[in-house]
């Protein structure tokens, strides 16, 4: 058995783990790639595919860092799920991120917020935004990231089957 101050510990380091991960990344760079988000302009969804995204790339003013900031347009009444306990037939999203040589994620994705759905589930509506920072370690010029989502999108009726959509980013 471990004891509670170990615990606690464990705890407190693993925290500042995460905390120095995103102190990595330059506050004006954060900033830069939250208005970002809200800028993307998705195409319009349809009934038959009530999920669009778009992507783009944010640089930070010394060019050693950048965002890719990836934003989901969900229709009114369809949701994507953020979370999905095991006794669930639905499908969580998966983010999905192929980066050239040279360029390295910085910590993990950051997640919009998601509302609780049913049953210990987790979904997104409306317009999500995720960003993941990535450090430029050596020259990438010409070169493509491909970023997206692996989705499953239902609305109170049906689901539909899972997709993929993906954006590729010129550097």
């Amino acid at each position: 058995m471990i004891p509670n101050k170990m615990i606690l510990f464990i705890c407190c380091f693993v925290a500042q783990l995460g905390w120095a991960q995103t102190e990595k990344v330059s506050s004006a760079l954060k900033e830069k790639a939250e208005n970002a988000g809200m800028e993307i302009v998705n195409k319009e969804t349809n009934p038959m595919d009530p999920v669009s995204v778009g992507a783009t790339l944010v640089w930070s003013e010394d060019k050693t860092q950048i965002a890719i900031v990836l934003k989901a347009s969900i229709a009114f009444n369809w949701h994507i799920y953020a979370y999905v306990s095991d006794t669930q037939p639905y499908i969580s999203t998966k983010l999905k991120l192929d980066l050239p040589e040279g360029i390295s994620p910085i910590g993990e994705w950051k997640l919009p917020y998601s509302e609780p759905y049913d049953d210990g589930v987790y979904v997104y509506y409306g317009e999500p935004v995720f960003i993941q920072y990535c450090a430029i370690n050596s020259a990438v010029k010409n070169s493509k990231i491909s970023c997206g989502l692996y989705y499953q999108t239902c609305d109170r009726y049906k689901c539909f089957p899972p997709e993929t959509k993906t954006k590729e980013l010129e550097i």
